[in-house]
């Protein structure tokens, strides 16, 4: 950390915890930093973990830069349920009996039906605006809104363990896209539903995740820098 002048402008990379929001994990490190302009370049669910872009001074003005890069994500999705907000942190709407599926089964669908470009339905829980008003402010309040589809690209998908009712997929693609969109149109396809369990983001364009630091991590090297 010595030598990097936070206040003129730098990018850090962030390991963001569960539970937590990306808006708090700006404003902690603002308050670490003691800096006033901190920004971050793509949000993360609240439950997801993984590799956040904060932008600091006049980097800050390049957000748009990073936000347009593709992403790398580790997803795990659960078989069977559907909730309102496409992962578990949602109500549950509908519970469903898993069909016998195989490997190659989900990965047929997933290359049949999500590969390369394609048109996505965002989820109602999202921060996509509707007449001014974030779609997930709309949708705490029972408003939920069917939000238009957009041209997403997922430019690659890997299987990396399925043991029914669970999947564990690695995803390259790009800006924009919804996993947990996938998620539900994944367990639709299949025929019983589905919702993201587990999200952990990998690389943000040529960042990533193994070059992050933890916030406690990073709050005890600032803290040796001061002594």
């Amino acid at each position: 950390m010595t030598g990097v002048d936070f206040e003129a402008g730098a990018i850090l990379l962030i390991d963001k915890p569960a539970g937590v929001t990306s808006f708090a994990v700006v404003n902690r490190v603002r308050r670490l930093l003691r800096v006033k302009k901190v920004g971050h370049a793509g949000t993360l669910d609240p439950a997801a973990t993984g590799l956040l872009i904060l932008l600091t001074g006049k980097h800050t003005k390049h957000q748009d830069q990073f936000m347009g890069q593709d992403k790398v994500y580790r997803a795990t999705v659960l078989f069977g349920i559907e909730t309102d907000s496409a992962d578990l942190d949602g109500n549950i709407i509908a519970e469903h009996p898993v069909p016998e599926l195989q490997q190659k089964d989900i990965e047929a669908i997933l290359e049949s039906q999500f590969s390369g470009e394609f048109d996505q339905v965002p989820p109602a829980f999202s921060a996509i605006k509707v007449d001014g008003v974030r779609s997930y402010k709309r949708a705490r309040q029972g408003k939920l809104v069917a939000l238009k589809s957009r041209r997403v690209t997922l430019h690659r998908s890997e299987i990396i363990a399925w043991q029914a009712p669970e999947v564990v997929i690695d995803l390259h693609c790009s800006s924009g896209f919804y996993v947990r969109s996938l998620a539900s149109d994944l367990g639709r396809k299949v025929g019983c539903g589905a919702a993201l369990k587990r999200l952990i983001r990998t690389s943000i364009g040529e960042f990533k995740l193994e070059d992050a630091f933890d916030l406690d991590e990073l709050a005890e090297k600032i803290r040796i820098c001061r002594i």
